[in-house]
């Protein structure tokens, strides 16, 4: 393979791979708890209580991973 073909391959793979990537950071993440999706834990009461609270009283460190009550 020439120089000139492996460096357009290799630009084509970059480009793809930032494309992949904005797309991937432009959807909203959503995490799901204990197979339960988002709607479920919005209409759980007792989960939304559980949160407040955490939320209220606690102080969290998202860098560390890291909940101090």
């Amino acid at each position: 393979m020439s120089l000139k073909a492996a460096t357009t391959v290799v630009g084509l793979l970059l480009a793809l791979n930032l494309v992949v990537m904005a797309l991937d950071f432009a959807s909203p993440s959503r995490a799901a708890v204990a197979g339960m999706k988002s709607r479920q834990l919005e209409a759980d009461p007792d989960f939304v209580r559980a949160v407040r609270s955490i939320v209220e009283h606690c102080k969290v460190n998202v860098d560390l991973a890291r909940v101090e009550c």
